[in-house]
């Protein structure tokens, strides 16, 4: 399916340069930007809001001033959000919304691809179902999928799966941007097409038994999706429900927001795991806001206080910086969530191309950045350091 931009319009038929394809979609700054703020490129399932009102977001009267607040000498936050093409930024502090801007042409009630940042709802997830009783995060995955048995995937534990801790091999490595013309989880996904001598999985669930041991479970952090995917698997398995269902039942419902989300669906019709959700800019504040509440948002306890207590202590710091995420100083990865280790507290969901929820607990600030930034290494650490910063003095 091909997406045209607003701008494509006022040439009708559009020039074929104009196009937004699965060919393109992450060639040019123009396409990747038509591939996040449009989810035609991909079959997609809603994440039902609910038949509530929307739980209404509090402004504070004097909203922030981005462009005084400089990261650097040479760069205020302002700066730094047009140069990483930032396409919706908000701030919220101590409850009150004190900036919301869109960028490029996007637009409040649109859902904005979040990438990788799906993991943190899948984590939450596979928690909740733990906390339940449904699994138990120590059994390897292919206790609960009999189909990963002697699997590289299949060899670790729901907790190591959870810790980006299952180092596999694949028939060609899937990088932290999978933007190789040959990356079979792109392929499997139905998020690229398939090349003409491609002899690879064609599905998410191919793509996992395809899988390799490579190093002992619990002794590395390699980041990469299958992991995620693989505990797609194995809650729909386990609940009979797919995972936009689950987010929908556990999370998304419950939090009052505007917007349905959605999930993007492979060939065959199964959840992205690893980075197929969208949605909007407020809805995901709101998201934040709750987890900055320890889990008590919208009149009740949607995640128990317990549960984001424990993602907040965060993992294994040595194993990330020995990985190729070591620019991630001081960082850890933990239940899906990228932990700092800051003077805030502060953990975050983040995804390709920039999107980020960052939660401050000790700064009570939630900041939240869509983005079609075309780079692997955007992290935002200092202009986000900066805005709280700025907040705490004040």
């Amino acid at each position: 399916m091909q997406s045209i931009t607003k701008n494509d319009m006022k040439v009708f038929p559009p020039n074929s340069e104009d196009i937004v394809t699965k060919d393109n979609w992450f060639t040019t700054q123009k396409s990747l930007q038509g591939y996040c703020h449009s989810g035609e490129l991909s079959s997609n399932r809603i994440i039902w809001r609910g038949n509530h009102s929307p739980t209404p977001l509090s402004y504070a009267k004097d909203s922030l001033d981005l462009a005084k607040i400089n990261v650097t000498n040479a760069e205020s936050v302002l700066s730094y959000l047009e140069r990483t093409n930032t396409d919706a930024f908000l701030v919220m502090h101590k409850g009150e919304v004190l900036y919301e801007n869109y960028f490029n042409g996007y637009k409040s009630y649109q859902p904005h691809a979040l990438n990788s940042a799906t993991k943190s709802f899948v984590g939450l997830i596979v928690s909740l179902l733990s906390d339940e009783g449904v699994l138990d995060l120590n059994k390897k995955a292919s206790f609960y999928v009999p189909e990963l048995e002697g699997t590289g995937l299949g060899e670790g534990t729901i907790q190591q799966l959870l810790d980006m801790q299952v180092p596999v091999k694949y028939m060609e490595a899937d990088t932290p941007m999978g933007i190789g013309r040959g990356t079979p989880i792109f392929i499997a996904s139905g998020s690229m097409p398939k090349p003409d001598n491609y002899n690879g999985p064609e599905n998410l669930y191919e793509f996992m038994i395809s899988s390799k041991k490579d190093k002992l479970p619990g002794t590395v952090f390699k980041y990469e999706n299958g992991q995620t995917e693989t505990l797609g698997w194995i809650v729909k398995r386990l609940t009979g429900k797919n995972l936009a269902e689950l987010i929908q039942e556990f999370i998304w419902s419950k939090l009052g927001v505007e917007e349905n989300a959605l999930m993007h669906l492979d060939q065959i019709g199964t959840d992205i795991a690893s980075g197929g959700m969208r949605a909007t800019l407020r809805d995901l504040a709101r998201f934040g806001e709750m987890m900055r509440n320890n889990g008590y948002y919208n009149g009740k306890q949607i995640i128990p206080e317990h549960m984001i207590r424990d993602i907040q202590k965060g993992g294994n710091q040595k194993y990330l910086a020995e990985s190729s995420h070591h620019y991630l100083l001081g960082f850890s990865y933990y239940n899906k969530w990228w932990i700092s280790h800051d003077r805030y507290g502060g953990y975050s969901a983040r995804g390709k191309f920039d999107q980020q929820i960052h939660i401050a607990p000790k700064a009570d600030t939630v900041i939240v950045k869509l983005s079609s930034y075309h780079t692997t290494n955007s992290v935002g650490i200092d202009s986000f350091q900066a805005i709280l910063d700025y907040l705490v003095k004040q």
